[in-house]
Formats: C-alpha cells, sequence, structure tokens
C-alpha cells in the first residue's frame, strides 16, 4: 500500500471511531481480495472501501469504485459474514474518501454511506 493509502486509511479509522464507530478489522484480506475497514455501528456490520486523493487529475475517487471493484468487495464481506457466523446481522457498504493536500495534510472526509449494495447493478458508482 502507498504511503498516501495509509494515511488515508489512518484517517478514515479516525473519523470512524469518532462517529461511534468499532472497528473490527483493518486491511482484511482473503485469496478474494481485501476490504480496507470492517467496522460495526449500532449493531450492523460496515464495510468500507476508502480513496485517498490528493488531486483528481487521474479522476474522482468515487470512479475507482466500479462494479468490478465493488463485485470483489462484495465477495470478500460475503466470506468475512460466513467464516465469523454473521449472516443475521445487518451490513452495508460505505466508501470514504479522503482529500490530502500535497504535504499529506488531510484536506476533507466524504462519508457516502450504503454506496452500494450487494446486488451492484444498483449501485450510484455504475
Amino acid at each position: 500500500m502507498s504511503n498516501i493509502g495509509r494515511i488515508g486509511e489512518e484517517a478514515a479509522s479516525k473519523y470512524l471511531e469518532a462517529k461511534g464507530y468499532r472497528i473490527r478489522e483493518r486491511n482484511y484480506r482473503t485469496y478474494l481480495g481485501e476490504i480496507d475497514i470492517i467496522s460495526e455501528y449500532r449493531g450492523n456490520i460496515i464495510f468500507v472501501e476508502v480513496k485517498t486523493r490528493s488531486s483528481n487529475k487521474f479522476g474522482y475517487a468515487e470512479e475507482a469504485v466500479n462494479s468490478i471493484k465493488q463485485k470483489k468487495i462484495i465477495k470478500n464481506a460475503l466470506y468475512y459474514l460466513n467464516r465469523n457466523r454473521l449472516w443475521q446481522i445487518n451490513s452495508r457498504f460505505d466508501v470514504i474518501i479522503i482529500s490530502i493536500s500535497n504535504n499529506k495534510t488531510i484536506k476533507g472526509i466524504k462519508h457516502i454511506k450504503n454506496a452500494f449494495c450487494l446486488d451492484s447493478n444498483n449501485s450510484p458508482f455504475n
């Protein structure tokens, strides 16, 4: 992971904790891929994809969470829920976008709740 990615994930974790979320996992990896943050909030499991950008030169961060990326996250989430026997708990998929300056200072945080769902055809990012 790049230094910018680490800065973003750390900022996202702190942001979530300040909002009352409990971090269950960071950088959860399986043979299927990775989920940046798995948290718990008000009895729900929240799977969080973090995108960190210092500019929009290469496109908006939201565009990087395309249907292919969503499907990978969903497969990992299903694996996690099954492995931990959490099927009975509601879950959702959020995206957190971290904007940083050139000197790595956090400029902004955008939290998109319910960014996509198990049926990724309904995603606002498609």
